[in-house]
């Protein structure tokens, strides 16, 4: 499972404002936090800029000094080509690219980057139209997308399709469509990989946390490959360990013993 850590994301206000006032302290020890406790990638997101050119400019900022602080790769989660090759050209390593989604018009000026960078690639399957209500709808999309990403010589092993999920506070079928997406995403295209964005399940909801955990342990169930989520929640990533072991997807329970002696398991 890999596990990509949400909360350098300028939707959060104090986050917003420390990008703003380049305080190095303050995204340093939030990143340094989210590593220590067990992230794999950070994402990087200054989205909630008006103009392309400042969001580079952040990111020219941002990369470096999450990097120079963790050792980290990187999610970088931007709508602009610009910003995205700012970033790319900043960052060591193998970096996530998030995102594209079925429109073509969008590959010509992202999917060229993911190949000379080599990157990873966040798949949403949404188009013009929007976001089918439906399981096969969003599949169909999924292999549009695939074959999209193969016509530029970029491996499907190289893609992660997130099959999208909607908060449950908003219609109550989300998990369960979400989950039947998944695996029927599984089936139609084997080689590519899976991931969420987690936490949007819970929007609007009390306890939060509490619709996460229980979302992530379904999910694993299901095959899920990858999740942006928070790794600051102790409890979320102690389920994330012994899910993984119960799935026989954590050889002789290694990773969790090894979360017990660091005092990772809540």
């Amino acid at each position: 499972m890999l596990v990509v850590g949400e909360k350098i994301n300028s939707s959060i206000k104090e986050v917003e404002e420390a990008i703003l006032q380049r305080n190095e302290s303050f995204i340093q020890d939030l990143a340094k936090r989210q590593m220590l406790a067990g992230a794999d990638y950070l994402e990087v997101n200054s989205g909630l800029r008006v103009y392309p050119e400042e969001e580079a400019e952040d990111m020219e900022w941002l990369v470096p000094l999450v990097q120079g602080v963790t050792g980290l790769p990187l999610c970088i989660d931007s709508a602009y080509p610009l910003v995205l090759k700012t970033a790319l050209r900043h960052h060591q390593g193998i970096a996530i690219i998030n995102s594209i989604s079925g429109d073509p018009d969008r590959w010509e000026s992202i999917l060229p980057l993911a190949k000379q960078y080599g990157c990873f690639i966040v798949a949403l399957p949404s188009d013009r139209s929007g976001i089918p209500s439906n399981a096969a709808g969003r599949v169909k999309i999924a292999e549009r997308i695939s074959q999209g990403v193969l016509s530029y010589g970029i491996p499907l092993q190289s893609l992660y399709i997130d099959p999208l999920v909607m908060p449950l506070s908003a219609d109550t079928r989300s998990s369960t469509l979400f989950i039947t997406t998944l695996k029927e995403m599984k089936q139609a295209l084997p080689e590519a990989k899976t991931i969420s964005g987690l936490s949007n399940i819970s929007y609007g909801l009390p306890r939060r946390s509490l619709i996460n955990q229980a979302f992530l342990i379904l999910s694993l169930g299901a095959g899920l490959e990858a999740a942006i989520l928070n790794p600051l929640d102790q409890r979320l990533m102690a389920l994330l360990k012994a899910t993984e072991a119960l799935l026989n997807r954590d050889p002789f329970c290694q990773k969790y013993i090894g979360a017990y002696r660091e005092g990772r398991l809540a």
